[in-house]
């Protein structure tokens, strides 16, 4: 074969490669949970960490679009789903066979969230924590946490599919004691829903390291993809992306 057609088929197959990557079209699926991620008023996902993923995927072909769900909505599609990735996530056991973890994106630390003005409340340990009623979302990390921790749904553990209102569950729900949540995160709900952050107050951590939160994806998609977009947000965290982005948000 002389070296003109090899060219033109070594050209020939970079386009069909450079078309096919281009094509692909990813779904990222997140919940509300300011300031990581959240609906701004144009109905567009903002965010610390929709920012930084936004800013990998600029290094990649792949178009993409991103929605907000119910947690437990945008699990089942990252779960089952093609071409379809979910942030932010903790990697545990039961997690662990069911996704491709592309990277860590953000630390964060459970802490039961309950009213300043509660004086009857008292807690020194887990233990003590389970004579009061937490709500919790479904399918996450502090669902089954609390499920291990010897916490029984409908007596002390109450299930709830959307994280939007959660700290109004505390003002207007009485049977309600705790949330769980970030205190970072606890703040920008408060912002985000017009509530004084005083409101709440920090009465017990539940884990005892740092929980690094994943960006993962479903088994369907191709492992290509995964590598790519991990060395996309590898690549923002070591240009210093990911700090200009965080310091914007802080």
């Amino acid at each position: 074969m002389k070296n003109t057609q090899i060219l033109a088929l070594f050209c020939s197959f970079i386009f069909i490669a450079t078309t096919q990557a281009a094509s692909q079209n990813l779904l990222f699926v997140t919940e509300h949970s300011p300031p990581f991620q959240f609906l701004n008023k144009l109905k567009n996902v903002e965010g610390f960490t929709t920012k930084v993923i936004e800013a990998a995927l600029k290094l990649t072909p792949y178009q993409h679009q991103t929605k907000i769900y119910p947690w437990s909505r945008s699990f089942f599609l990252a779960k089952n789903k093609e071409n379809t990735c979910i942030y932010l996530m903790s990697r545990d056991k039961e997690r662990e066979k069911h996704f491709q973890w592309v990277a860590p994106i953000v630390s964060t630390n459970d802490y039961f969230i309950g009213l300043s003005a509660r004086t009857d409340i008292k807690t020194n340990n887990i233990e003590d924590v389970k004579k009061y009623k937490v709500a919790v979302l479904k399918e996450d990390r502090t669902y089954y946490e609390l499920l291990k921790q010897g916490f029984i749904e409908n007596k002390n553990l109450y299930i709830i599919n959307n994280s939007t209102s959660m700290l109004k569950l505390l003002t207007m729900r009485k049977q309600i004691d705790f949330v769980l949540a970030d205190t970072i995160n606890v703040k920008y709900r408060a912002i985000f829903n017009n509530m004084d952050y005083k409101l709440f107050k920090t009465y017990f951590k539940l884990n005892e390291k740092p929980i690094e939160l994943y960006l993962a994806c479903s088994l369907q998609t191709s492992k290509e993809i995964v590598q790519t977009l991990a060395q996309a947000i590898n690549t923002v965290k070591e240009n210093g992306t990911y700090d200009r982005i965080l310091d914007t948000w802080q």
